[in-house]
């Protein structure tokens, strides 16, 4: 953080008492105001004790119960700026974390008094610097390759073009569990990036997540569905089975089988004007989200946190049979993928042409002006006896890192951990019950299912990591087209993924 005379703002009176309010609730409050949410034990058909990978997900801990008073140490950083690097992307993400001025948007103003909140406090001027996501990873690593300290914080996606893995193999960023400051095991932070992310006995970690950036809670997969087409079928909306813990691959085959309707055309061949209307649309990230959605990962740990490959299962095997059943049904299943022509997955849903879709959170701003009514369901589980709902991040999601050439680790620590907070009790509740529930979604359904959505999220270490990300995507692409080969491509394959463990354990162990 360069010392530097504080940048004088144009006086805002609203943005000032809502900066003034934000800190008051903070100094304050005895507890956070975040009410527990009610019927997860139904929604996610278990008996209430998740003893998943997604157990410690912070939405779930902070709304277990009331949290302590959060105290802010004391910090004064003399008017200097703190320059996060961030993100841009073109695929309509909310990804700004630092506004200059109100915009009469309330999530945009609620970020803007959120930082006057955290300036004031500590005596800083945020800034950002933000960069196409496919540029970042390039622009960190020149900078901390060089010994410049031009960031004091960076968003990097997580495994968009390649898995920050290979930055932490370069020593890029600090340990941050090194850093006492950064309260890691608060709810304000992400809990299963946090286990997941901790490899071998050395307990290092080296990248985090929580609600600084907004667009991680846009980033996980869930199900679209055209509510008034579902009527018109004489089907029931699969709410009821999703509070049930029935929402499995079986169940959206039957409803995708029969949205499948060629309504006079003479073939499911994809026509811009045409009447036929398909199943369901996405492409390979849906694909891949059905996957996760029941429950397997790629990766896991045993009890010395050792990760290995564990998907030779017949568990495993049989999932992908059904996926690929799902995709290689011509008129069930209708890949499309390409923003600049039309023949998008997003488009084609708000079309009309297709009972479902698979897709981010994010597509809802989509959807805004769309004629049907839409609702959204998670991401079905492989069967009735899966303990509960699983989604994946879309892989553009950023993850938060400390640069190796940042000199005052802990002085960064501390705001960073106001931040996440902050974000946490007064940005996240905006979002998903101002932006998505008022804004976006249509019915009580459908912001039902959102809360069991935004609690379902499974993080994949290992293509983070890069170990099997080769593998992930080969078996991806591969059900994607409707085939199943996944044996031989774990025959193949799995050789490298514990090459590349290896690799990484000898850095951490």
């Amino acid at each position: 953080m360069s010392k530097v005379n504080k940048k004088t703002r144009a006086p805002n009176i609203a943005a000032t008492i809502l900066a003034i309010q934000l800190i008051l609730s903070v100094l304050f409050s005895a507890s956070c105001d975040r009410q527990q949410e009610n019927g997860n034990q139904a929604a996610n058909g278990g008996d209430g004790n998740d003893g998943g990978e997604n157990a410690g997900n912070h939405e779930n801990a902070q709304d277990s119960g009331e949290t302590d008073e959060y105290l802010f140490p004391e910090l004064d950083c003399g008017g200097s700026d703190f320059t996060f690097l961030g993100i841009t992307t073109t695929w309509d993400f909310y990804s700004v974390i630092v506004h200059e001025s109100e915009t009469g948007e309330i999530l945009d103003d609620s970020i803007y008094a959120r930082n006057r909140a955290v300036e004031e406090k500590f005596g800083i001027n945020l800034k950002e610097t933000a960069f196409d996501i496919g540029q970042v990873e390039g622009k960190l690593k020149n900078a901390v390759l060089a010994g410049e300290n031009i960031y004091d914080a960076a968003y990097c996606p997580s495994y968009n073009n390649a898995p920050i893995g290979g930055l932490v193999a370069q020593n890029m960023f600090l340990d941050l569990n090194e850093i006492p400051e950064l309260r890691l095991d608060e709810p304000w932070w992400n809990q299963t990036v946090n286990t997941d992310c901790i490899i071998g006995s050395a307990n290092k970690l080296f990248f985090t997540a929580c609600d600084i950036n907004i667009m991680n809670l846009q980033a996980p997969w869930c199900v679209y569905l055209n509510e008034d087409m579902i009527k018109n079928l004489g089907l029931d909306l699969p709410y009821s089975l999703v509070k049930n813990g029935k929402w499995t691959l079986d169940e959206f085959h039957k409803y995708v089988k029969a949205g499948a309707q060629l309504n006079g055309a003479a073939s499911f061949d994809w026509e811009p004007s045409g009447a036929a209307v398909f199943g369901y649309t996405s492409y390979e990230g849906g694909t891949g989200a059905l996957l996760v959605g029941s429950g397997e990962k790629f990766i896991s740990k045993d009890e010395k946190g050792m990760p290995y490959l564990s998907i030779e299962t017949p568990r495993f095997f049989d999932v992908c049979e059904k996926i690929a059943e799902l995709t290689g049904t011509k008129g069930i299943y209708q890949n499309a993928n390409n923003y600049d022509t039309g023949f998008h997955f997003e488009y084609i849903f708000k079309g009309g042409r297709t009972l479902m879709m698979v897709g981010e959170l994010k597509a809802s701003d989509v959807f805004r002006d769309m004629d049907s009514t839409f609702g959204i369901v998670p991401i079905p589980k492989y069967d009735g006896n899966q303990d509960k709902y699983y989604s994946s991040v879309a892989r553009q999601m950023p993850v938060l890192v400390i640069p190796a050439t940042n000199p005052e680790p802990g002085s960064t620590g501390v705001i960073l951990d106001a931040m996440a907070y902050l974000s946490t009790k007064n940005i996240t509740p905006i979002f998903f019950d101002v932006t998505m529930s008022q804004k976006r979604l249509r019915n009580e359904e459908s912001i039902e299912m959102l809360k069991i959505v935004k609690d379902s999220v499974l993080y994949d270490v290992g293509t983070a990591y890069g170990w099997s990300s080769d593998l992930y995507v080969a078996i991806r692409d591969s059900l994607d087209k409707g085939k199943n080969t996944v044996v031989s491509l774990i025959e193949k394959g799995s050789g490298k993924v514990l090459s590349n463990i290896e690799k990484t354990m000898e850095l951490f162990d």
